[in-house]
């Protein structure tokens, strides 16, 4: 397997590659404390404050992930993760062995880079796959079993789209394989409803679930949305990552309430008719966008819009943090000087042959002559 990707790679790119993402594990630590913060200081704000703050952490870290990669590329390093330990302190304790054992665990992924990025490769390869089929179930929803839906209710979706100024043209279908309504197309969007929906619910609620599909065309979420799925496959492996793009669909999904409950300032419609979806068992293709979700995230959703109060951290969140912030403080003033600089990456300056020989030629005649000194014997003349 790593002969095969030495193959696919050069030596240089694969070592890049490893690199890149090893440090993009330290990187997802701040990700993750900053993300936190972030949670904390805007449970009164409003939820497209918040979005905007997640959306550009997640910005920053795409930025600092291609940098960190570019870097690698382009400048030839070579890790030293030598563990000297004649520098540590001869007082040794717990945290001086994580150190080493850390050390030494950066110096074996190092050795095995190859099979790192051959992994990492596979997995990749298998969510691209994943995406792929999302785009294919997309595209078979929006011409597999559809149905134009009444007059009365394509001319409700222009005004509709008047009031939020949205200036691409939206179509509205019926569908017999959704069970929830579903955004689809970023250039030509499509509103897909279930067959029968605009019969069996009340006229306002019907608009208030057209409102908030049409949010996300108005706010271009399909941006965001791009960028989250391509770091999800990228840093698979990263929990940060993860927890930050799961928290922008949540704030998402709030934003696009912010804005029905804005237009029709009546939250009773719009509750009910989340409650109406909450028995559907359904997860929609990563490429779109639904009204519903699974039942807690609509239970929380719903919770806000009744206290006007954001979600905070849970217990097992503070927890992960608290721990996070201490391994980061400790892992920085317990490490030893030497250490901290044998864990970064370095240039390696290669001298000359000739330099190299006449090091060696040099110590050779200081060994002859220290030899040479302790044989003499006493009171005779060199």
């Amino acid at each position: 397997m790593e002969q095969r990707i030495q193959h696919l790679f050069p030596p240089r790119i694969s070592q890049a590659i490893c690199h890149a993402l090893m440090h993009s594990l330290w990187q997802g630590i701040l990700l993750a404390i900053l993300t936190g913060i972030i949670v904390l200081f805007t449970r009164k704000a409003n939820a497209a404050i918040r979005y905007r703050l997640l959306t550009g952490t997640l910005l920053l870290f795409t930025i600092v992930f291609v940098y960190t990669l570019a870097f690698e590329l382009l400048n030839r390093v070579e890790s030293n993760f030598n563990i000297n330990k004649a520098s540590v302190s001869a007082k040794t304790n717990a945290l001086t062995d994580v150190w080493s054992n850390l050390g030494f665990g950066m110096k074996y992924a190092h050795e095995q880079e190859g099979i790192i990025v051959a992994i990492w490769l596979m997995v990749v390869m298998l969510q691209c796959a994943r995406l792929l089929f999302g785009l294919y179930i997309t595209k078979r929803l929006k011409r597999v079993k559809i149905n134009r839906v009444p007059i009365f209710w394509s001319q409700k979706l222009l005004e509709l789209s008047s009031s939020l100024k949205i200036k691409q043209t939206v179509t509205l279908l019926e569908s017999g394989i959704a069970k929830i309504p579903l955004v689809i197309g970023y250039l030509k969007p499509v509103i897909l409803i279930p067959v029968g929906l605009v019969n069996s619910m009340e006229q306002p609620e019907v608009e208030a679930i057209l409102l908030h599909e049409l949010a996300h065309i108005g706010r271009n979420d399909y941006l965001v949305n791009l960028l989250q799925s391509i770091m999800e496959t990228l840093l698979f492996f990263n929990p940060a990552v993860l927890w930050l793009s799961h928290l922008i669909k949540t704030e998402r999904e709030n934003c696009c309430d912010d804005v029905v409950l804005a237009q029709t300032g009546n939250k009773i419609n719009y509750i009910r008719a989340l409650v109406h979806f909450q028995e559907y068992n359904f997860n929609p293709p990563r490429h779109t966008f639904a009204l519903g979700g699974n039942g807690t995230a609509i239970i929380a959703r719903m919770e806000r819009m009744i206290n006007n109060r954001n979600r905070g951290l849970n217990y097992f969140e503070i927890i992960c943090l608290a721990i996070l912030l201490a391994f980061g403080v400790l892992f920085i003033s317990a490490g030893p000087v030497n250490n901290i600089r044998s864990l970064i990456n370095t240039k390696q300056t290669a001298l000359p042959q000739n330099a190299v020989n006449a090091k060696a030629l040099e110590a050779k005649k200081q060994a002859e002559k220290a030899a040479a000194e302790r044989t003499r014997k006493p009171g005779t003349s060199p």
